[in-house]
């Protein structure tokens, strides 16, 4: 294998696409390499940690086609640190010869035929969606997927493709954020399938600011992401999600709506001195503002603020972590956030005051918090 690619810079952008996947520490020590192999005028570039695998490519000069994997993560210090000048591999069996400006730099690799290979998953169930639009269901999403080892269940985000929509879920059960999108979808693709988040992460920072289609393929136990400049087979979790929708409150009739700036800046300044444990803030919700409260007996301090709000019903108390607050308001665009809420002990449901895209339904669920001192 003997190639060239006109700029480090090139070669850093690909490395770095694949480079989260490679596992810091793993039993097979072939999971610490990237697979570099050539194909019709590119470099290829992969890494797997078996249950996440990326793909990528960059553009080469191919002067001998061939393959190798060598040391992920040393690989990549290297090429980061190199003048942004051409670059040519060349391999001879596993000895592979970097050359960039005047260095040269020496590395033993493992040849291909023991690196693992990508799941073959059988195009029948595919559906293509704009990139920005996965983007938004993972960011409105993700944050609540539960990290209690516990429930397997909640490890990951739940992911429907049925007739006319695209829906993500994802809960903790303290939480959960649903957000539903109009899809180009003729039939069911998948009722529901659980994709880890550390594969939406991934797939969420390699979309980046991407506005091309990105093709969803649904097998056994994987799906696929194939996007404008990679590709991503993901290892489903094999369990069965609750039935979240039952959880949702459909009688919820004190509405509140705040200003959502003014409102995430009183919770934040709030939670200074909040609990350090709970992270609790109380709501005291009257006609015409919401009062935030928090207290900290380890420091001896207490916070008190208002927040012009609209509403109108009676007075409710109720007192909810500042994180879960924050985690949704911050993802929130409109102008205002509501809140639907029906008494201080039942689960509260925030929304933006008005669709954010269209055809868009986001509805966030948090449970309050008992009150402690």
């Amino acid at each position: 294998m003997k190639i060239t690619i006109s700029a480090s810079s090139i070669l850093m952008n690909g490395i770095r696409t694949v480079l989260n996947v490679v596992p810091p520490k793993t039993t097979l020590p072939i999971l610490s390499n990237m697979l570099l192999e050539t194909e019709d005028g590119h470099l290829t570039i992969g890494a797997t940690d078996l249950d996440l695998s990326v793909v990528t490519k960059i553009p080469a000069q191919v002067t001998e086609a061939g393959s190798i994997t060598v040391p992920g993560r040393k690989f990549a210090e290297m090429v980061r640190e190199l003048p942004d000048a051409p670059v040519e591999i060349e391999v001879d069996g596993v000895k592979v010869v970097v050359r960039c400006d005047r260095g040269v730099f020496r590395l033993v690799g493992i040849e291909k035929e023991e690196y693992p290979a990508l799941p073959d998953v059988p195009a029948e169930k595919t559906v293509t969606i704009p990139s920005s639009s996965l983007q938004r269901l993972i960011r409105k999403t993700v944050y609540a997927v539960s990290k209690d080892e516990t429930h397997p269940s909640l490890w990951g985000a739940y992911l429907s493709i049925v007739e006319g929509a695209v829906r993500m879920v994802a809960t903790d059960g303290h939480r959960l954020a649903r957000m539903s999108l109009p899809g180009e979808v003729s039939e069911t693709i998948t009722e529901g399938i659980i994709v880890p988040p550390k594969a939406l992460n991934n797939l969420s920072r390699v979309i980046g600011e991407s506005e091309a289609p990105s093709r969803i393929t649904i097998g056994d136990n994987h799906v696929v992401f194939d996007l404008e400049n990679a590709r991503l087979c993901v290892r489903l979790i094999e369990a069965t999600y609750p039935d979240y929708e039952r959880y949702i409150p459909t009688d919820n009739e004190k509405v509140v709506k705040v200003n959502r700036e003014v409102f995430e800046g009183a919770v934040r300044r709030v939670s200074v001195l909040s609990n350090s444990i709970t992270r609790q803030i109380q709501h005291a919700i009257r006609p015409g503002f919401i009062e935030l409260s928090s207290s900290s007996h380890d420091i001896g301090g207490e916070a008190r603020e208002e927040v012009p709000a609209e509403y109108e019903g009676e007075a409710l108390d109720t007192t909810y972590d500042f994180r879960y607050l924050l985690d949704v308001v911050e993802r929130i665009e409109s102008e205002d956030v509501v809140f639907k809420l029906d008494s201080s002990i039942s689960a509260g449901i925030i929304t933006p005051s008005e669709e954010e895209a269209e055809g868009e339904d986001y509805q966030c669920l948090i449970m309050p918090v008992r009150v402690t001192g």
